[in-house]
């Protein structure tokens, strides 16, 4: 689900030039993800960590250090 998103994003924008991608630091309730098109067009989704678990197919939060 979270990365399917992104992937959308960068499918549609590629034609358009350079992408380019980043997070922020996590957080206890998740992170921002965040894609910047050269076009001037940015994708933007904060990702909780169930999102992140759901995911990665884990049944706990992949945010943090165990």
């Amino acid at each position: 689900m979270v990365l399917a998103e992104p992937a959308d994003f960068a499918t549609r924008h590629r034609p358009c030039g350079q992408l380019s991608g980043d997070a922020s630091e996590p957080e206890p309730d998740g992170y921002m993800l965040s894609v910047v098109c050269s076009c001037g067009v940015t994708f933007l989704r904060w990702v909780t960590p169930e999102d992140a678990a759901h995911d990665l197919g884990e049944s706990e939060p992949a945010i943090g250090v165990r």
